[in-house]
């Protein structure tokens, strides 16, 4: 649903953070536009898995009104380097029945790489051929078990079979059409929920995916979604900056910006698209003031963060 903190490119930019701020030359500027820009279509989900924290969102459920999203895909879209453009946040992109139309949309405005996070519970057939019609370019599947017991256990209101499936049947479909996109990436978490079966879903999954073309499997560890979970120990002093106010934006699906997309109530707002655009929040005082105090690893004002294991790890 997010950068990942174990993805290889995400691992070179903690790798940064580990030593002081002023020795990088990635921290002295920015972009005048994020690298990354995280849309949340809908904080709506079917699932209730046992990493996420849904059980603490407040915000009210809904899905982006088309009109902004095309106005924010349009701002970006003069740029000569335009932004990565994620299409999901803190629910299920599948429940967005315009989802087809808004990574058509990104792609006919210029957007070079588009990327979403499923469950692969709602990737039926009909779904899938839109989906890869529609020109998306990678698509990152939580597969959180390998059997019934235990992606029920883990991913609670799902159905193993089905999700299975589903991704077997997208990627027929896939060569049927003849696409090469989108690249497909098996994610497992091994969690005690599931037993930890990482060698069970490598077995799983090794006839599936056409590595040829880009598939892959990974591995990750778990988060605290910024205190929503407690999986990895936070002592009290914070040890690294985050390169989030560098690299990325999170823009939930009321049009609120956020400092991160693991801000999954938006109580750390740094601006508001319906009146403001993506180079005026960006390039404006109260992210400019977050890079500021960030790089000399001030969190004040900023609870999320403060409960955060990225800024706390050694």
């Amino acid at each position: 649903m997010m950068f990942n903190a174990r993805d290889k490119i995400t691992r070179g930019l903690l790798s940064l953070a580990r030593s002081p701020l002023p020795f990088h030359l990635y921290y002295r500027r920015h972009f005048p536009l994020p690298s990354v820009l995280l849309i949340e279509n809908t904080n709506c989900c079917n699932a209730r898995c046992v990493m996420c924290p849904r059980e603490k969102l407040t915000r009210k459920p809904g899905v982006m009104a088309f009109e902004l999203f095309e106005k924010i895909i349009r701002e970006v879209s003069g740029a000569k380097r335009k932004p990565v453009v994620h299409l999901h946040g803190f629910g299920e992109p599948l429940l967005d029945e315009s989802l087809p139309e808004r990574i058509r949309l990104a792609k006919a405005f210029g957007v070079k790489h588009t990327y979403l996070v499923t469950n692969a519970s709602l990737l039926f057939p009909e779904t899938a051929g839109k989906i890869i019609g529609a020109g998306l370019d990678e698509m990152k599947i939580s597969f959180y078990g390998t059997n019934d017991e235990s992606y029920s256990r883990t991913m609670r209101g799902l159905n193993f079979k089905v999700a299975v499936n589903n991704v077997r049947e997208f990627v027929k479909i896939r060569k049927e059409m003849k696409k090469k996109t989108p690249k497909l990436i098996l994610q497992y978490l091994p969690l005690e929920t599931n037993g930890a079966a990482t060698e069970e879903f490598k077995f799983l999954w090794r006839s599936v995916l056409d590595k040829r073309i880009g598939d892959r499997l990974n591995f990750v560890s778990p988060d605290n979604f910024g205190g929503g979970r407690d999986y990895n120990p936070v002592g009290k002093k914070i040890t690294s900056v985050c390169f989030y106010p560098w690299s990325a934006l999170s823009v939930l699906c009321d049009g609120r910006a956020v400092t991160c997309c693991v801000d999954y109530n938006g109580v750390q707002e740094v601006g508001d698209l319906n009146v403001q655009s993506v180079a005026e929040i960006w390039n404006g005082p109260v992210v400019s003031g977050i890079r500021k105090n960030f790089g000399k690893l001030d969190y004040g004002g900023f609870p999320v963060c403060q409960r955060c294991d990225w800024v706390h790890r050694q």
